[in-house]
């Protein structure tokens, strides 16, 4: 990627000016310039925890795409020695394990009080010449910790950051660019007839899937974002993959004007477009997998079973919460009509139902503040074992059977949430 982020410019400017460091003629010329070293390192660090603060809100892509905050951390203690040595030359002492210092905390204070645009000298009025030294050592020791903290960050986000991250970056491109992409798929189906509308969109779905396929250097990384045996993305990997390799889709922002690069709105774009593609087909096919007009006897008593514990839905999930869980039987029909050897209840299985509800609870879909006590209390009528497939959630079912229905809910939460 050839532009050149500005954090990489706000660290390299800082670097550069260490390296005529040595050419100083003077001791007033080193005070100088390791003052103006000073005030640029203190804003930098004062940027950086701004965008940590940020980050930790919302996981970035692209942003900083080019700058290895552990090495740069790691750097910049080679730099406080080369201050260290610089002064020395002048027979003048300083500690590179100096921390906070009071002439620093000062300093920080004073360049605090004034915008950055100022070119007031307020900051070094109270500041002795030999303090000067010790102040850059800590404004340097600091921005390495801050950089060192957004290494640490950056390089283990957890699943439930990974997947809130994931959406608000979706919600972003759904205000923001969704209605052109919905334009032109919709100008490009009604070119063809209703008869011959399907057969264009399988065409066309095989070849920019191949397309999709070939822009990873890898077929492991493909398998990662899409399930070649339902023919469908994966959502939980696709949003997995963007992050730990954020450095493919460009630089983006989501705030504070929502910017976002060619090729991440090109992966957005083929993701909506390919759920468009993909209902259209289900409205084409005539549901010959439609069990009955009449009422399926069995969906009707797992959801008045579930029904029970409808008023703990989350709020933004109130209106939702009914399609969701038909979605998930008639997915899992038979997986949830069949009964386990060792459960008491034959008519369906209750402890599938209730580890997803486990699961669901989790995800935010239910109110966090109930407690599985009271959940299982209402769906048997009292406290009992079934208690524990609420608390263990998916990790009570078969491992094939936990990551299909986890990967189907995820899915659907994506899309619902949208």
């Amino acid at each position: 990627m050839s532009v050149i982020s500005t954090e990489n410019k706000l660290l390299t400017l800082i670097e550069n000016k260490m390296d005529i460091m040595d050419r100083c003629p003077c001791l007033l010329s080193l005070n100088a310039l390791c003052l103006s070293i000073a005030v640029d390192t203190c804003r930098t660090t004062k940027y950086f925890k701004g965008l940590l603060s940020d980050w930790r809100k919302c996981l970035p892509l692209g942003a900083a795409h080019d700058v290895n905050f552990g090495s740069w951390g790691n750097k910049l203690w080679g730099l406080m020695y080369k201050v260290q040595t610089a002064y020395k030359s002048y027979n003048v002492q300083t500690n590179v394990y100096d921390y906070q210092k009071p002439c620093y905390l000062n300093f920080k204070q004073q360049l605090e009080s004034i915008d950055d645009s100022s070119c007031s000298f307020a900051p070094f009025r109270q500041l002795r010449d030999e303090d000067i030294s010790d102040t850059l050592i800590c404004s340097l020791r600091e921005l390495s910790e801050v950089l060192m903290q957004i290494s640490e960050f950056l390089g283990s986000p957890n699943e439930e950051h990974i997947g809130t991250s994931y959406l608000m970056w979706l919600s972003c491109y759904k205000r923001n660019y969704l209605q052109t992409c919905q334009a032109a798929y919709n100008k490009w189906k009604f070119e063809f007839s209703l008869r011959t509308r399907a057969k264009h969109i399988k065409e066309r779905m095989k070849k920019e899937l191949e397309d999709f396929k070939n822009s990873f250097r890898c077929a492991d990384e493909f398998e990662q974002v899409f399930d070649t045996e339902q023919n469908t993305f994966d959502y939980d990997g696709l949003s997995r993959f963007i992050f730990s390799h954020s450095d493919r889709f460009g630089i983006s922002y989501l705030s504070p004007k929502p910017i976002f690069s060619e090729q991440l709105r090109a992966l957005f774009d083929f993701v909506e477009t390919w759920r468009m593609m993909e209902k259209d087909l289900q409205q084409a096919r005539k549901n010959p997998e439609k069990v009955s007009d009449t009422v399926d006897n069995l969906e009707s008593k797992v959801m008045a079973l579930v029904g029970k514990i409808k008023h703990w839905v989350a709020e933004e999930w109130v209106e939702r919460l009914s399609e969701l869980w038909l979605r998930i039987f008639r997915a899992f029909r038979s997986e949830i009509a069949q009964a386990g050897v060792h459960e008491k209840f034959k008519e369906f299985s209750k402890k599938k139902i209730y580890c997803i509800i486990g699961y669901l609870k989790e995800r935010g879909v239910y109110v966090q503040s109930v407690t599985n006590v009271e959940i299982t209390t209402k769906l048997e009528g009292k406290n009992n074992g079934m208690r524990k497939y609420v608390n263990n959630g998916m990790l009570e079912l078969e491992p094939s059977l936990k990551n299909r229905i986890a990967s189907f809910i995820e899915q659907e939460l994506q899309k619902m949430a949208a």
